[in-house]
Protein backbone atom coordinates (compact mmCIF):
# COMPACT_ATOMS: atom_id res chain seq x y z
CA UNK A 1 0.00 0.00 0.00
CA UNK A 2 2.10 2.88 -1.35
CA UNK A 3 0.02 5.65 0.22
CA UNK A 4 0.51 4.10 3.66
CA UNK A 5 4.27 3.82 3.12
CA UNK A 6 4.39 7.48 2.12
CA UNK A 7 2.54 8.47 5.28
CA UNK A 8 4.90 6.41 7.46
CA UNK A 9 7.93 8.05 5.81
CA UNK A 10 6.45 11.46 6.57
CA UNK A 11 5.77 10.49 10.18
CA UNK A 12 9.39 9.43 10.51
CA UNK A 13 10.41 13.08 10.04
CA UNK A 14 8.11 14.12 12.88
CA UNK A 15 9.51 11.34 15.05
CA UNK A 16 13.06 12.58 14.45
CA UNK A 17 12.17 16.11 15.57
CA UNK A 18 10.37 14.83 18.66
CA UNK A 19 13.31 12.60 19.51
CA UNK A 20 15.65 15.57 19.66
CA UNK A 21 13.19 17.53 21.84
CA UNK A 22 12.86 14.61 24.24
CA UNK A 23 16.62 14.11 24.43
CA UNK A 24 17.17 17.79 25.24
CA UNK A 25 14.56 17.60 28.03
CA UNK A 26 16.29 14.50 29.39
CA UNK A 27 19.59 16.36 29.36
CA UNK A 28 18.15 19.34 31.24
CA UNK A 29 16.60 17.02 33.79
CA UNK A 30 19.57 14.75 34.42
CA UNK A 31 23.05 15.88 33.37
CA UNK A 32 23.13 19.32 31.70
CA UNK A 33 24.70 22.20 33.68
CA UNK A 34 22.15 24.77 34.79
CA UNK A 35 23.83 27.60 32.87
CA UNK A 36 23.26 25.70 29.63
CA UNK A 37 19.45 25.74 30.07
CA UNK A 38 18.73 28.91 28.11
CA UNK A 39 20.64 27.61 25.11
CA UNK A 40 19.05 24.17 25.35
CA UNK A 41 15.60 25.78 25.52
CA UNK A 42 16.41 27.70 22.34
CA UNK A 43 17.52 24.52 20.57
CA UNK A 44 14.53 22.56 21.88
CA UNK A 45 12.10 25.23 20.71
CA UNK A 46 13.65 25.14 17.24
CA UNK A 47 12.98 21.41 16.92
CA UNK A 48 9.52 21.68 18.45
CA UNK A 49 8.69 24.22 15.78
CA UNK A 50 10.05 21.94 13.07
CA UNK A 51 7.74 19.20 14.35
CA UNK A 52 4.86 21.67 14.47
CA UNK A 53 5.45 22.65 10.85
CA UNK A 54 5.38 19.02 9.76
CA UNK A 55 2.13 18.35 11.63
CA UNK A 56 0.39 21.41 10.16
CA UNK A 57 1.68 21.19 6.59
CA UNK A 58 -1.01 20.63 3.95
CA UNK A 59 1.09 17.78 2.59
CA UNK A 60 0.46 15.91 5.84
CA UNK A 61 -3.32 15.97 5.60
CA UNK A 62 -3.12 15.04 1.91
CA UNK A 63 -1.06 11.96 2.81
CA UNK A 64 -3.56 11.01 5.52
CA UNK A 65 -6.51 11.39 3.17
CA UNK A 66 -4.70 9.38 0.48
CA UNK A 67 -4.48 6.47 2.91
CA UNK A 68 -8.10 6.77 4.04
CA UNK A 69 -9.31 6.93 0.42
CA UNK A 70 -7.08 4.06 -0.73
CA UNK A 71 -9.03 0.97 -1.76
CA UNK A 72 -6.77 -1.11 0.52
CA UNK A 73 -7.56 0.98 3.61
CA UNK A 74 -10.13 -1.57 4.76
CA UNK A 75 -7.36 -4.19 4.93
CA UNK A 76 -5.69 -2.33 7.79
CA UNK A 77 -6.58 -3.52 11.28
CA UNK A 78 -8.53 -1.52 13.86
CA UNK A 79 -5.38 -0.30 15.62
CA UNK A 80 -3.89 1.21 12.49
CA UNK A 81 -7.20 2.75 11.41
CA UNK A 82 -7.71 4.31 14.83
CA UNK A 83 -4.29 5.94 14.72
CA UNK A 84 -4.82 7.27 11.21
CA UNK A 85 -8.17 8.80 12.13
CA UNK A 86 -6.56 10.37 15.20
CA UNK A 87 -3.81 11.84 13.04
CA UNK A 88 -6.52 13.50 10.96
CA UNK A 89 -8.30 14.91 14.01
CA UNK A 90 -5.05 16.20 15.47
CA UNK A 91 -4.06 17.83 12.20
CA UNK A 92 -7.08 20.10 12.20
CA UNK A 93 -6.60 20.99 15.87
CA UNK A 94 -2.92 21.81 15.30
CA UNK A 95 -3.71 23.71 12.10
CA UNK A 96 -5.79 26.17 14.09
CA UNK A 97 -2.83 27.19 16.26
CA UNK A 98 -0.89 30.25 15.00
CA UNK A 99 2.75 29.38 14.48
CA UNK A 100 4.09 32.41 16.37
CA UNK A 101 1.85 31.65 19.32
CA UNK A 102 2.97 28.02 19.41
CA UNK A 103 6.65 29.01 19.35
CA UNK A 104 6.14 31.33 22.32
CA UNK A 105 4.12 28.66 24.12
CA UNK A 106 6.91 26.08 23.72
CA UNK A 107 9.44 28.54 25.12
CA UNK A 108 7.12 29.38 28.00
CA UNK A 109 6.65 25.72 28.91
CA UNK A 110 10.40 25.14 29.10
CA UNK A 111 10.98 28.29 31.14
CA UNK A 112 8.03 27.52 33.37
CA UNK A 113 9.32 24.02 34.10
CA UNK A 114 12.76 25.32 35.01
CA UNK A 115 11.21 28.03 37.20
CA UNK A 116 9.17 25.35 38.97
CA UNK A 117 12.35 23.38 39.71
CA UNK A 118 13.95 26.46 41.28
CA UNK A 119 10.80 27.39 43.21
CA UNK A 120 10.42 23.87 44.55
CA UNK A 121 14.05 23.74 45.64
CA UNK A 122 13.63 27.03 47.50
CA UNK A 123 10.07 26.34 48.68
CA UNK A 124 8.95 29.71 47.33
CA UNK A 125 5.67 29.94 45.38
CA UNK A 126 6.36 33.57 44.44
CA UNK A 127 9.16 32.44 42.09
CA UNK A 128 6.82 30.17 40.16
CA UNK A 129 3.59 32.20 40.36
CA UNK A 130 4.18 34.54 37.39
CA UNK A 131 5.03 31.54 35.19
CA UNK A 132 2.00 29.64 36.46
CA UNK A 133 -0.26 32.61 35.67
CA UNK A 134 1.22 32.83 32.19
CA UNK A 135 1.01 29.10 31.52
CA UNK A 136 -2.64 28.99 32.62
CA UNK A 137 -3.62 31.95 30.48
CA UNK A 138 -1.66 30.77 27.46
CA UNK A 139 -3.04 27.25 27.82
CA UNK A 140 -6.54 28.72 27.72
CA UNK A 141 -5.60 30.44 24.45
CA UNK A 142 -4.10 27.23 23.08
CA UNK A 143 -7.29 25.26 23.67
CA UNK A 144 -9.42 28.11 22.33
CA UNK A 145 -7.47 27.83 19.07
CA UNK A 146 -7.77 24.03 19.04
CA UNK A 147 -11.45 23.93 19.97
CA UNK A 148 -12.87 27.25 18.71
CA UNK A 149 -16.51 26.30 19.23
CA UNK A 150 -16.21 24.81 22.68
CA UNK A 151 -17.93 26.32 25.70
CA UNK A 152 -16.00 24.18 28.20
CA UNK A 153 -12.22 24.41 27.79
CA UNK A 154 -11.51 22.09 30.71
CA UNK A 155 -13.49 19.30 29.08
CA UNK A 156 -11.36 19.86 25.98
CA UNK A 157 -8.24 19.40 28.09
CA UNK A 158 -9.66 16.20 29.55
CA UNK A 159 -10.53 15.08 26.04
CA UNK A 160 -6.93 15.54 24.92
CA UNK A 161 -5.79 12.97 27.46
CA UNK A 162 -8.81 10.68 27.22
CA UNK A 163 -11.12 11.03 24.20
CA UNK A 164 -14.78 11.31 25.13
CA UNK A 165 -14.14 11.87 28.83
CA UNK A 166 -16.14 14.68 30.40
CA UNK A 167 -16.02 16.32 33.79
CA UNK A 168 -19.54 15.06 34.59
CA UNK A 169 -18.35 11.44 34.39
CA UNK A 170 -15.31 12.21 36.52
CA UNK A 171 -17.47 14.06 39.04
CA UNK A 172 -19.70 11.01 39.45
CA UNK A 173 -16.84 8.52 39.85
CA UNK A 174 -14.80 10.75 42.14
CA UNK A 175 -17.79 11.69 44.32
CA UNK A 176 -18.72 8.03 44.73
CA UNK A 177 -15.15 7.20 45.65
CA UNK A 178 -14.78 10.17 47.99
CA UNK A 179 -17.93 9.13 49.86
CA UNK A 180 -16.52 5.65 50.39
CA UNK A 181 -12.91 6.35 51.29
CA UNK A 182 -13.01 9.49 53.47
CA UNK A 183 -14.62 7.44 56.30
CA UNK A 184 -11.90 4.79 55.86
CA UNK A 185 -9.17 7.43 56.06
CA UNK A 186 -10.66 8.96 59.20
CA UNK A 187 -10.63 5.65 61.05
CA UNK A 188 -7.07 4.68 60.11
CA UNK A 189 -4.91 3.56 63.00
CA UNK A 190 -1.55 3.93 61.33
CA UNK A 191 1.60 2.61 62.89
CA UNK A 192 4.12 5.16 64.08
CA UNK A 193 7.61 4.66 62.74
CA UNK A 194 10.12 6.66 60.79
CA UNK A 195 11.07 6.36 57.16
CA UNK A 196 13.41 3.62 56.03
CA UNK A 197 16.48 5.73 55.39
CA UNK A 198 18.20 5.46 52.05
CA UNK A 199 21.93 4.80 52.47
CA UNK A 200 22.64 3.86 48.83
CA UNK A 201 24.85 5.69 46.40
CA UNK A 202 23.39 6.80 43.08
CA UNK A 203 25.18 3.90 41.39
CA UNK A 204 23.66 1.41 43.82
CA UNK A 205 20.20 2.88 43.24
CA UNK A 206 20.61 2.52 39.48
CA UNK A 207 21.58 -1.13 40.04
CA UNK A 208 18.52 -1.61 42.30
CA UNK A 209 16.34 0.00 39.65
CA UNK A 210 17.56 -2.28 36.88
CA UNK A 211 17.00 -5.31 39.10
CA UNK A 212 13.41 -4.42 40.02
CA UNK A 213 12.54 -3.34 36.49
CA UNK A 214 13.85 -6.56 34.99
CA UNK A 215 11.96 -8.60 37.58
CA UNK A 216 8.58 -7.15 36.58
CA UNK A 217 9.25 -7.44 32.83
CA UNK A 218 10.98 -4.24 31.69
CA UNK A 219 13.76 -4.74 29.12
CA UNK A 220 16.79 -2.83 30.41
CA UNK A 221 18.52 -3.22 27.05
CA UNK A 222 15.79 -1.00 25.60
CA UNK A 223 15.73 1.51 28.44
CA UNK A 224 17.80 3.78 30.64
CA UNK A 225 17.62 5.18 34.18
CA UNK A 226 18.38 8.69 35.43
CA UNK A 227 18.01 10.60 38.71
CA UNK A 228 15.82 13.71 38.77
CA UNK A 229 13.74 15.68 41.26
CA UNK A 230 10.55 13.94 40.02
CA UNK A 231 9.99 10.44 38.69
CA UNK A 232 8.71 10.08 35.13
CA UNK A 233 8.90 7.86 32.05
CA UNK A 234 9.83 9.19 28.63
CA UNK A 235 9.57 7.16 25.44
CA UNK A 236 12.01 8.31 22.78
CA UNK A 237 11.15 5.31 20.62
CA UNK A 238 10.17 1.68 21.18
CA UNK A 239 13.77 0.72 21.87
CA UNK A 240 14.62 3.73 24.02
CA UNK A 241 12.42 4.25 27.06
CA UNK A 242 13.92 6.50 29.75
CA UNK A 243 12.94 6.38 33.43
CA UNK A 244 13.82 8.89 36.14
CA UNK A 245 13.41 8.66 39.90
CA UNK A 246 14.28 10.89 42.83
CA UNK A 247 17.16 10.04 45.15
CA UNK A 248 15.26 10.94 48.31
CA UNK A 249 15.72 9.78 51.89
CA UNK A 250 13.10 7.02 51.86
CA UNK A 251 14.16 3.78 50.19
CA UNK A 252 10.60 2.47 50.04
CA UNK A 253 9.53 5.57 48.10
CA UNK A 254 12.38 4.94 45.69
CA UNK A 255 11.32 1.31 45.23
CA UNK A 256 7.70 2.32 44.70
CA UNK A 257 8.67 4.96 42.13
CA UNK A 258 10.83 2.50 40.22
CA UNK A 259 8.06 -0.11 40.08
CA UNK A 260 5.52 2.58 39.14
CA UNK A 261 7.62 3.95 36.30
CA UNK A 262 8.43 0.40 35.26
CA UNK A 263 4.73 -0.14 34.62
CA UNK A 264 4.78 2.83 32.25
CA UNK A 265 7.94 1.59 30.58
CA UNK A 266 6.64 -1.95 30.05
CA UNK A 267 3.53 -0.53 28.38
CA UNK A 268 5.63 1.47 25.92
CA UNK A 269 8.02 -1.37 25.16
CA UNK A 270 5.23 -3.87 24.48
CA UNK A 271 3.09 -1.94 22.00
CA UNK A 272 2.63 -4.08 18.90
CA UNK A 273 5.53 -3.71 16.49
CA UNK A 274 3.29 -2.93 13.52
CA UNK A 275 2.23 0.27 15.29
CA UNK A 276 5.73 1.55 15.96
CA UNK A 277 5.98 3.60 12.77
CA UNK A 278 2.56 5.22 13.03
CA UNK A 279 2.75 5.54 16.79
CA UNK A 280 4.01 9.12 16.71
CA UNK A 281 1.32 10.52 18.99
CA UNK A 282 0.18 9.48 22.44
CA UNK A 283 -3.56 8.96 22.11
CA UNK A 284 -6.29 7.83 24.45
CA UNK A 285 -4.03 6.01 26.86
CA UNK A 286 -3.06 8.41 29.63
CA UNK A 287 -5.50 6.98 32.19
CA UNK A 288 -4.77 3.50 30.87
CA UNK A 289 -1.05 4.19 31.25
CA UNK A 290 -1.57 5.31 34.84
CA UNK A 291 -3.61 2.19 35.54
CA UNK A 292 -0.65 0.06 34.51
CA UNK A 293 1.95 1.96 36.52
CA UNK A 294 -0.27 2.03 39.60
CA UNK A 295 -1.22 -1.63 39.20
CA UNK A 296 2.44 -2.62 39.35
CA UNK A 297 3.23 -0.16 42.14
CA UNK A 298 0.20 -0.72 44.39
CA UNK A 299 -1.77 -3.86 43.64
CA UNK A 300 1.39 -5.90 43.06
CA UNK A 301 4.25 -3.94 44.66
CA UNK A 302 2.55 -3.38 48.02
CA UNK A 303 1.69 -7.06 48.31
CA UNK A 304 4.12 -8.99 50.55
CA UNK A 305 4.06 -11.86 48.08
CA UNK A 306 5.66 -9.62 45.44
CA UNK A 307 8.78 -9.35 47.60
CA UNK A 308 9.08 -12.88 48.98
CA UNK A 309 10.99 -14.35 46.01
CA UNK A 310 13.44 -11.40 45.79
CA UNK A 311 13.69 -10.08 49.33
CA UNK A 312 17.13 -11.52 50.12
CA UNK A 313 18.58 -9.87 47.01
CA UNK A 314 16.84 -6.57 47.75
CA UNK A 315 18.03 -6.50 51.38
CA UNK A 316 21.61 -6.77 50.19
CA UNK A 317 21.19 -4.08 47.57
CA UNK A 318 19.65 -1.50 49.95
CA UNK A 319 21.76 -2.37 53.01
CA UNK A 320 19.03 -3.38 55.44
CA UNK A 321 18.56 -6.30 57.79
CA UNK A 322 14.98 -6.65 58.94
CA UNK A 323 12.16 -9.19 58.64
CA UNK A 324 10.11 -8.88 55.48
CA UNK A 325 7.02 -8.10 57.59
CA UNK A 326 8.70 -4.96 58.94
CA UNK A 327 9.81 -4.00 55.46
CA UNK A 328 6.23 -4.29 54.21
CA UNK A 329 4.93 -2.05 57.00
CA UNK A 330 6.77 0.75 55.23
CA UNK A 331 4.70 0.19 52.08
CA UNK A 332 1.34 -0.29 53.76
CA UNK A 333 1.29 2.19 56.63
CA UNK A 334 -1.71 4.09 55.31
CA UNK A 335 -1.94 7.57 56.79
CA UNK A 336 -2.63 11.09 55.53
CA UNK A 337 0.50 12.80 54.24
CA UNK A 338 1.47 15.89 52.29
CA UNK A 339 3.27 14.54 49.24
CA UNK A 340 1.29 12.88 46.45
CA UNK A 341 4.16 10.79 45.11
CA UNK A 342 4.93 9.50 48.60
CA UNK A 343 1.32 8.82 49.53
CA UNK A 344 -0.05 5.37 50.26
CA UNK A 345 -2.47 3.89 47.77
CA UNK A 346 -5.57 4.78 49.83
CA UNK A 347 -5.00 8.42 50.73
CA UNK A 348 -3.47 9.02 47.29
CA UNK A 349 -7.00 9.16 45.93
CA UNK A 350 -7.67 12.38 47.85
CA UNK A 351 -4.47 13.97 46.51
CA UNK A 352 -5.86 13.61 42.99
CA UNK A 353 -9.37 14.76 43.89
CA UNK A 354 -7.90 17.91 45.47
CA UNK A 355 -5.95 18.74 42.31
CA UNK A 356 -8.92 18.01 40.09
CA UNK A 357 -11.19 20.28 42.10
CA UNK A 358 -8.62 23.09 42.01
CA UNK A 359 -8.21 22.73 38.25
CA UNK A 360 -11.97 22.98 37.84
CA UNK A 361 -11.91 26.18 39.90
CA UNK A 362 -9.07 27.63 37.84
CA UNK A 363 -10.76 27.07 34.50
CA UNK A 364 -14.14 28.14 35.78
CA UNK A 365 -12.54 31.47 36.71
CA UNK A 366 -13.28 30.93 40.40
CA UNK A 367 -9.80 31.44 41.82
CA UNK A 368 -7.32 34.21 42.54
CA UNK A 369 -3.79 33.07 41.70
CA UNK A 370 -2.41 34.64 44.88
CA UNK A 371 -4.80 32.46 46.86
CA UNK A 372 -3.93 29.13 45.22
CA UNK A 373 -1.61 28.02 48.05
CA UNK A 374 -4.33 28.91 50.58
CA UNK A 375 -6.97 26.96 48.64
CA UNK A 376 -4.59 24.01 48.32
CA UNK A 377 -3.79 24.02 52.03
CA UNK A 378 -7.45 24.35 53.02
CA UNK A 379 -8.44 21.28 51.00
CA UNK A 380 -5.64 19.23 52.53
CA UNK A 381 -6.95 20.15 55.96
CA UNK A 382 -10.55 19.40 55.00
CA UNK A 383 -10.03 16.09 53.19
CA UNK A 384 -6.94 14.65 54.85
CA UNK A 385 -6.89 16.46 58.17
CA UNK A 386 -3.31 17.69 57.83
CA UNK A 387 -1.61 21.09 57.80
CA UNK A 388 0.61 22.02 54.87
CA UNK A 389 3.86 23.34 56.30
CA UNK A 390 5.39 25.03 53.25
CA UNK A 391 4.94 25.59 49.50
CA UNK A 392 7.51 22.93 48.61
CA UNK A 393 5.33 20.31 50.29
CA UNK A 394 2.18 21.99 49.02
CA UNK A 395 1.34 23.60 45.73
CA UNK A 396 4.88 23.27 44.33
CA UNK A 397 5.20 19.51 44.67
CA UNK A 398 4.09 18.53 41.12
CA UNK A 399 5.61 19.42 37.77
CA UNK A 400 2.42 19.01 35.70
CA UNK A 401 1.03 22.55 35.82
CA UNK A 402 4.41 24.01 34.92
CA UNK A 403 4.16 22.16 31.58
CA UNK A 404 0.58 23.18 30.92
CA UNK A 405 -0.65 19.63 31.61
CA UNK A 406 -4.10 20.56 32.90
CA UNK A 407 -6.64 17.75 32.79
CA UNK A 408 -3.91 15.15 33.36
CA UNK A 409 -4.32 14.54 37.11
CA UNK A 410 -7.72 12.77 36.86
CA UNK A 411 -5.97 10.09 34.78
CA UNK A 412 -4.12 8.86 37.86
CA UNK A 413 -7.29 8.15 39.80
CA UNK A 414 -9.19 6.77 36.82
CA UNK A 415 -6.26 4.36 36.53
CA UNK A 416 -6.62 3.28 40.16
CA UNK A 417 -10.37 2.81 39.74
CA UNK A 418 -9.72 0.53 36.77
CA UNK A 419 -7.06 -1.36 38.77
CA UNK A 420 -9.70 -2.60 41.21
CA UNK A 421 -11.58 -4.08 38.27
CA UNK A 422 -8.38 -5.45 36.74
CA UNK A 423 -7.39 -7.25 39.95
CA UNK A 424 -10.70 -9.11 39.99
CA UNK A 425 -10.29 -10.01 36.31
CA UNK A 426 -6.73 -11.36 36.70
CA UNK A 427 -7.73 -13.42 39.74
CA UNK A 428 -10.45 -14.94 37.59
CA UNK A 429 -8.62 -15.38 34.28
CA UNK A 430 -4.94 -15.86 35.19
CA UNK A 431 -5.00 -17.26 38.71
CA UNK A 432 -4.78 -16.18 42.33
CA UNK A 433 -2.56 -13.10 42.33
CA UNK A 434 -1.11 -13.83 45.79
CA UNK A 435 -0.03 -17.31 44.71
CA UNK A 436 1.41 -16.13 41.40
CA UNK A 437 3.51 -13.49 43.13
CA UNK A 438 4.69 -15.82 45.91
CA UNK A 439 5.93 -18.25 43.26
CA UNK A 440 7.98 -15.51 41.60
CA UNK A 441 5.86 -15.73 38.46
CA UNK A 442 4.93 -12.05 38.20
CA UNK A 443 5.75 -12.12 34.51
CA UNK A 444 2.66 -14.31 34.00
CA UNK A 445 0.65 -11.27 35.05
CA UNK A 446 2.81 -8.98 32.92
CA UNK A 447 2.18 -11.25 29.93
CA UNK A 448 -1.59 -11.02 30.44
CA UNK A 449 -1.32 -7.22 30.51
CA UNK A 450 0.92 -7.25 27.42
CA UNK A 451 -1.56 -9.33 25.43
CA UNK A 452 -4.78 -7.68 26.58
CA UNK A 453 -3.78 -4.03 27.06
CA UNK A 454 -0.25 -2.99 26.11
CA UNK A 455 -0.02 -4.31 22.56
CA UNK A 456 -2.97 -2.18 21.46
CA UNK A 457 -1.25 1.06 22.49
CA UNK A 458 -3.84 3.82 22.48
CA UNK A 459 -6.38 2.08 20.27
CA UNK A 460 -8.82 1.70 23.16
CA UNK A 461 -9.24 4.23 25.95
CA UNK A 462 -9.71 3.18 29.57
CA UNK A 463 -13.51 3.06 29.34
CA UNK A 464 -13.35 0.82 26.27
CA UNK A 465 -10.64 -1.32 27.86
CA UNK A 466 -12.77 -1.82 30.98
CA UNK A 467 -15.50 -3.25 28.78
CA UNK A 468 -13.13 -5.32 26.63
CA UNK A 469 -10.98 -6.78 29.43
CA UNK A 470 -13.29 -6.73 32.45
CA UNK A 471 -16.66 -6.99 30.74
CA UNK A 472 -18.27 -3.92 32.35
CA UNK A 473 -18.32 -0.14 32.52
CA UNK A 474 -15.77 1.74 34.59
CA UNK A 475 -16.91 1.62 38.23
CA UNK A 476 -15.49 2.15 41.74
CA UNK A 477 -16.80 -1.05 43.36
CA UNK A 478 -13.64 -3.07 42.74
CA UNK A 479 -11.18 -0.59 44.19
CA UNK A 480 -13.46 0.17 47.16
CA UNK A 481 -13.66 -3.56 47.91
CA UNK A 482 -9.85 -3.78 47.73
CA UNK A 483 -9.41 -0.84 50.11
CA UNK A 484 -11.99 -2.12 52.62
CA UNK A 485 -10.51 -5.62 52.70
CA UNK A 486 -7.04 -4.22 53.24
CA UNK A 487 -7.61 -1.28 55.60
CA UNK A 488 -10.82 -2.03 57.51
CA UNK A 489 -9.86 -5.35 59.11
Amino acid sequence: MESYKSLLNYLKNIEFQNYVVAMLRWEMDTTAPKKSFNYLIEVSTKYEMESFKYTTDEKFINLINDVINDKEYDNLDICEKTYIQKLKEDYYKQKNIPEDFYKDYCELRNKSLNAWVEAKQKGDYSIFKPYLVDIIEETKKLYTFMYPNSKNLYDCMLNDYETGLKSEQIDQLFNELKEEIIPIIRQLKSLKFGKLKNTCTNEELIDLGKYLLSYIGFDNERGALGIYTHGYTMKLNNNDVRITFSNDNDITDICSTLIHEGGHGIFEQCIDGKLKDIYTYDIDKIALHESQSRFFENILGRNINFWKPIYEDVKEKIHIDMPIENFMQQFNNARPSLIRTEADELTYCMHIIIRYEIERMIFNGDVNYDELPYIWNKKYKEYLGIEVDNDRNGILQDMHWSEGAFGYFPSYLLGSIFDGMLLETINEKVGNVDEILAQGKIKNITKFLNENIHKFGGTYNISETAKRVCGKELEVKGIVKYFKEKYCN
